[in-house]
């Protein structure tokens, strides 16, 4: 299989600010091994200038090898021939437990054909814009207590009729950007959301965590939010109709078993993830989707049920405008198509809200675009002298939070492995020696919920950027997470570990303290990657600390809500789909009440 042509076409699925950075850094890259170019080195010369690069001091130029690694790695990993030479035999796809059935659908299948959004003007009582965890609520809500409502979504329908584990096909189809959406910053984070029917609920994992109660608490104490900490009857509603179920030790793989084993030897807190996947006991290409429909995104649970009570899914539709009257919101258009209605919920997700009132300049809130936050994370391999094969357990299985007070939640979760062969170092005979060993690896992810906070905003030619900014003290709390990571792996007879901080290839045992917990790293040299982008639009009680109230509607535009990831105040110290889902079916109820 080719590797430059696929690559090639993925960049082009990138936003023009990404594509801009992208053309750059690859030049920049082909001359930083001046006088000759990059391209014309000797493949020897070639691998020992990578290996300087990643290993260099400067951040530029780390920055540099791990962009070509990415993109390399993306396309070569999925050739099945390198599969099967690293001993990948059963990559990207889906298996039942031994003898379960497979799982009823919630409600009958949308319909590919009746996605299309007619030509002209549609009218109903509320029009959403997003399908993902939010926008998939709300619909489902109104559409159960009577009202009509239209759900539009930017991206298109994608089930396991059409499922693919080939990144490069899967990942312009499924996500924003390609896959390509970063922030900018120091260090630059990779930042992947979903753009389909179902959203970002298509290509997530499915860890279906309830918030914890001390985060519910204080957005009441301090926002004012009063229903914050009375969600027990959602989560539960939830946790039943999208079929939650702890992980089965018995068939969660041999990645699971080495980080509750090293967890026990430690004396840490643990436990199975609870995830919307039934008995689904392989499942190592939740990036690409799901190719038995088994994991219950909002495509095969919450939108069927909202169309089986009446609502209408259009795919494939770009907002670029929430209409306004009298100083209320009553629909959008999308380019020659109007949806006209009495009420306008926004569940475009915390990058896509915002992006779309800032166009408007619509909503007057300073805070509108501001106090982003993504739960910075970082992968944390080690090699075992056992076989690990985690390809053939479920993906993100297993969770430690001893250090939840600290804002850091563990998870062994086992990347595919076109999605992480980019993070062992090296290059030339040494990365290939660790890629061949790609069966003895196990994985575990730390994720920190955060006091940095970063801001989406338009450059002056309308493009969005979305910037980050990690403080020391989040990098400090990040470095103790890796360090604890690394002491899960060494506990449960792990031979090195791969830090992804600075110039640390590799770790022995014992030298997690001193060369990551407490060494002198800057933020700029963690290897970081997001998955849950918060609180662009946030919600509180006072107009002056926040974008809408507990009611979900802006404070400042009447018919307007929101009801998406970008409405939570805070960080959450977990994966957010729970939580997204039962705020908006509580603003989705509270705007059934008004409208009735």
């Amino acid at each position: 299989m080719g590797v430059v042509e696929p690559v090639s076409a993925l960049a082009g699925a990138a936003g023009p600010r990404a594509r801009a950075a992208m053309r750059l850094a690859l030049r920049a890259f082909e001359w930083s091994s001046f006088p000759r170019r990059f391209s014309r080195l000797p493949a020897d010369r070639r691998a020992a200038h990578l290996a300087r690069l990643e290993a260099g001091r400067g951040r530029l130029r780390r920055d540099l090898a791990l962009l070509v690694k990415t993109l390399a790695c993306l396309g070569w990993a999925r050739d099945p021939a390198v599969q099967r030479a690293v001993g990948i035999v059963f990559e990207g796809g889906c298996a039942l437990a031994g003898g379960a059935a497979p799982p009823t659908p919630a409600a009958p299948p949308l319909d590919r054909d009746a996605l299309r959004a007619p030509d002209g003007v549609e009218r109903c009582d509320v029009v959403v814009v997003g399908s993902g965890a939010g926008g998939a609520a709300v619909a489902r809500v109104l559409a159960e207590r009577g009202l009509d409502a239209i759900v539009l979504e930017e991206g298109d329908y994608h089930d396991a009729s059409d499922y693919s584990s080939d990144p490069l096909s899967a990942l312009p189809a499924l996500y924003r950007d390609g896959g390509l959406t970063f922030c900018e910053g120091a260090p630059a984070i990779p930042l992947p959301v979903g753009r389909c029917v179902g959203g970002t609920t298509v290509i997530n994992s499915g860890t279906c965590l309830r918030t914890p109660a001390d985060v519910l608490a204080g957005w009441r104490a301090d926002l004012g939010i009063e229903w914050a900490a009375d969600l027990d009857g959602e989560f539960e509603a939830l946790e039943r109709d999208l079929r939650v179920a702890p992980v089965d030790p018995a068939t969660a793989g041999r990645n699971a078993a080495l980080c509750r084993a090293g967890a026990e030897a430690l004396g840490a807190s643990n436990g199975p993830l609870p995830r919307n996947a039934g008995a689904v006991s392989c499942c190592a290409s939740c990036p690409t989707g799901c190719a038995l429909d088994a994991k219950q995104a909002m495509h095969v649970s919450e939108l069927p049920r909202a169309a089986a009570a009446g609502a209408r899914i259009r795919a494939g539709v770009r907002v670029s405008r929430v209409l306004v009257e009298g100083g209320r919101a009553v629909g959008v258009r999308a380019g020659g198509y109007e949806v006209r209605a009495r009420a306008v919920v926004l569940a475009a997700g915390a990058l896509g809200t915002p992006e779309l009132l800032l166009r408007q300049r619509l909503v007057r809130s300073p805070h509108l675009g501001r106090h982003l936050r993504i739960h910075p994370a970082c992968w944390v391999g080690a090699r075992f002298d056992e076989p690990v094969r985690g390809w053939e357990g479920v993906m993100q299985s297993w969770y430690v939070d001893q250090w939840q007070d600290r804002g850091l939640f563990l998870e062994a979760t086992f990347t595919p492995f076109a999605f992480g062969a980019h993070w062992l170092r090296g290059a030339g005979a040494e990365l290939v020696e660790r890629l061949a060993a790609y069966d003895h690896l196990g994985v575990v992810g730390v994720h920190l919920s955060e006091r940095s906070e970063g801001r989406v905003a338009l450059t002056r030619g309308g493009r969005l950027r979305i910037a980050y900014r990690l403080r020391d003290d989040d990098a400090a709390s990040l470095r103790y997470g890796i360090a604890r990571a690394a002491d899960l792996h060494f506990a449960a007879g792990a031979r090195e570990v791969y830090p992804q901080v600075g110039r640390v290839a590799a770790l022995a045992p014992g030298e997690q303290g001193d060369r990551v917990e407490r060494a002198r790293v800057r933020p700029a040299e963690l290897r970081l990657e997001a998955f849950h982008p918060l609180g662009t639009a946030r919600m509180a009680a006072d107009p002056a600390a926040g974008v809408v109230g507990p009611d979900g509607e802006a404070h400042d535009v009447p018919g307007l809500y929101i009801a998406d990831a970008s409405i939570l105040p805070t960080s959450l110290k977990v994966n957010p789909m729970l939580t997204i889902m039962a705020c908006a079916r509580r603003i989705a109820a509270t705007l059934a009440d008004r409208l009735a």
